[in-house]
């Protein structure tokens, strides 16, 4: 009986097997995102990058600018977009201003709904990480600008700055005017999977703000550095005018708008941390993005030269506390925000 049973078991078996192979169909190999094969798109992004630091798109708007253009002109064609953390844009924020939190600025839901026909004002606590956010978004196709220090410059109010004071006078850090020399280094590869141009750009950025970098060093930081003979990789972004008049000690010159060259590129290393030390540290941190986006380790100078020396002739550029004018009125979020789609959504 208990032979029976077993050959009995065998024929099931079989008849299984074979109705399963005649009715299959030819097997087919599934691509998972991350199994797709990878390329090198490091080209592809260099020449977006250049393409955004070589035009007129590197800027950043004052307050007073903004206070007349969008509250006394009524300017349309600006939107205002506040990266700060929810629950400080709900304490208060500029009348008008939209929200979308600094480490969701590269989520495709986010950027599908900002309108490509509006001047996208990026507002964050010191200007910084707005300048970041607004290098990602002219690399891909909007027309963005952050607001000169972010909130720093429109508020004296300590929760909305992030509890970060603003500089009430520059410092006078030593400057030297011998040149420093430029090695040269290999370029970066980025084997990632294919796709346009603005898919990839948007997937590293989004790989940048998951790890939570803050982007910039302070003035006393890179001074300490220098004291101790372990400053990281220094280059000046400033007109070489600017920088023959006096720049700090160890930097070399890369003008800003030349950063992104191929040949200007070979003279960065992939192995030290660059610091960009710009003028006001608005131009430093547009920077900053647009080379972390092609794989380099990059901070900016926070508030640039502007706060490092006080002397406008050396420095090309006014004391950082002169760039302030006066400060305008925030709001607490008692009121339904402005319609911008899924874009002001948490």
């Amino acid at each position: 009986m208990r032979k029976r049973k077993n050959l009995n078991l065998l024929i099931i078996f079989a008849m299984i097997g074979f109705l399963i192979s005649g009715c299959s169909q030819p097997s087919q190999v599934v691509i998972t995102p991350e199994e797709k094969p990878t390329a090198d798109q490091f080209e592809f992004v260099r020449q977006a990058t250049e393409d955004y630091l070589a035009g007129d798109r590197v800027a950043s708007l004052t307050p007073e600018q903004l206070y007349k253009e969008y509250f006394q002109e009524k300017n349309g064609d600006y939107l205002l977009v506040d990266i700060r953390t929810q629950g400080d844009f709900t304490h208060d924020n500029i009348r008008g201003s939209i929200n979308i939190p600094y480490t969701q600025t590269a989520n495709i839901k986010k950027l599908a709904n900002l309108p490509q026909d509006k001047t996208l004002v990026v507002i964050d606590y010191n200007g910084h990480w707005a300048a970041q956010t607004a290098a990602t978004w002219n690399m891909l196709g909007l027309k963005a600008v952050p607001l000169l220090y972010g909130m720093q410059s429109w508020t004296t109010n300590q929760v909305s700055l992030g509890y970060d004071t603003f500089p009430e006078e520059a410092l006078n850090n030593p400057l030297v005017a011998e040149e420093s020399s430029l090695g040269q280094y290999n370029l970066p590869e980025l084997k990632i999977p294919e796709g346009t141009t603005e898919e990839i750009i948007r997937r590293l950025s989004g790989t940048y703000l998951d790890r939570n970098y803050k982007g910039f060093v302070t003035a006393d930081e890179v001074l300490t550095s220098l004291n101790e003979g372990t400053s990281d990789y220094l280059v000046d972004i400033r007109q070489p005018e600017h920088y023959g008049k006096g720049h700090i000690k160890g930097s070399v010159n890369i003008p800003l708008d030349q950063l992104a060259k191929t040949e200007m590129l070979k003279y960065l290393p992939l192995d030290e941390k660059i610091i960009l030390i710009g003028y006001d540290g608005m131009d430093a941190s547009q920077g900053v993005r647009s080379l972390v986006t092609m794989g380099y380790n990059a901070e900016a100078l926070k508030y640039g030269m502007s706060y490092w020396h006080g002397d406008e002739e050396v420095t090309g550029v006014s004391p950082v506390h002169n760039l302030v004018q006066d400060y305008y009125e925030l709001i607490p979020l008692n009121y339904v925000q402005p319609a911008a789609g899924a874009a002001s959504c948490g």
